[in-house]
């Protein structure tokens, strides 16, 4: 699947189309590579909101590193002119939070660790959307999100 066809499935994307802000997603191999432009994020903390002015451009790798219990483990590496922006990513968890109980998607189902990884409880968020569906795996293939499923 796409990505925004991913976000979609998992409840995180009202439509098939990625918000605005995302501005390319590719991949090569088991590494989604995803560039956003920051200036188009509303509502970002104030520290990331002056250094999207100065740097606009965030281009992000991430790699599935396990995947068990229903729970992606993703390892995020993030640079915004060459410096380490994934190392901002606890700045989002609030925001993060937001949009999951805005949504109506279960707490906890997106959890932003503090080593710029993320715990993504896919079988939580696909069992919220699509009951009596198990998520088997997750993973990244040159630029496109696999899930396997078993009813």
């Amino acid at each position: 699947m796409t990505l925004a066809d991913t976000l979609h499935t998992l409840g995180l994307l009202g439509g098939a189309t990625l918000p605005r802000f995302v501005t390319d997603v590719t991949g090569q191999g088991d590494v989604l590579e995803v560039v956003a432009d920051a200036r188009a994020v509303n509502g970002l903390p104030g520290p990331l909101k002056m250094a999207t002015r100065l740097v606009p451009a965030v281009r992000s790798t991430l790699r599935v590193e396990e995947f068990d219990g229903g729970v992606a483990l993703l390892s995020v590496d993030a640079s915004a002119g060459g410096l380490p922006a994934h190392k901002l990513l606890g700045l989002a968890k609030s925001r993060i939070e937001s949009v999951l109980a805005a949504k109506g998607l279960p707490a906890g189902s997106v959890e932003i660790r503090p080593d710029a990884r993320i715990a993504l409880d896919v079988q939580r968020l696909v069992e919220n959307r699509h009951p009596g569906t198990t998520v088997t795996n997750l993973a990244f293939t040159d630029g496109r999100v696999a899930f396997d499923t078993a009813a």
